[in-house]
């Protein structure tokens, strides 16, 4: 019995200490990414190892290609021409549907028996 109940508290002890471990390291990581004169904007991939981002530097905004071994400015973005994009309107466009209206279709196929 006594060998049940330590096996138990080990474990709880070893899953607090990685659970304190993962808590100081994410904040280490997390700090060690900010920036006082610059910061990401935005980024979207292009393919494996491949970005395009926008950077703010000072009162700047560029354009950038990342690579796996090489960064590119692409050119200088003014601030007018940044604007948030609209979601794509068009069915099927990657939009995820919520899930009260998969579980409503759903239904409607089992009332139907299953037929379309």
């Amino acid at each position: 019995m006594w060998r049940v109940i330590a096996t138990f508290v080990a474990v709880i002890v070893i899953i607090y200490l990685s659970y304190l471990a993962s808590k100081y390291i994410g904040k280490g990581l997390g700090r060690s990414g900010s920036s006082r004169y610059m910061r990401l904007i935005d980024q979207i991939t292009l393919g494996q190892d491949r970005h395009v981002a926008i950077m703010q530097v000072g009162g700047k905004y560029l354009l950038v290609g990342v690579t796996s071994g090489q960064v590119s400015l692409l050119s200088e973005v003014s601030d007018e021409d940044l604007f948030p994009l609209e979601p794509d309107e068009e069915e099927g466009s990657g939009k995820i549907p919520d899930f009260k209206t998969m579980m409503d279709k759903l239904g409607d196929i089992t009332k139907r028996g299953g037929r379309n």
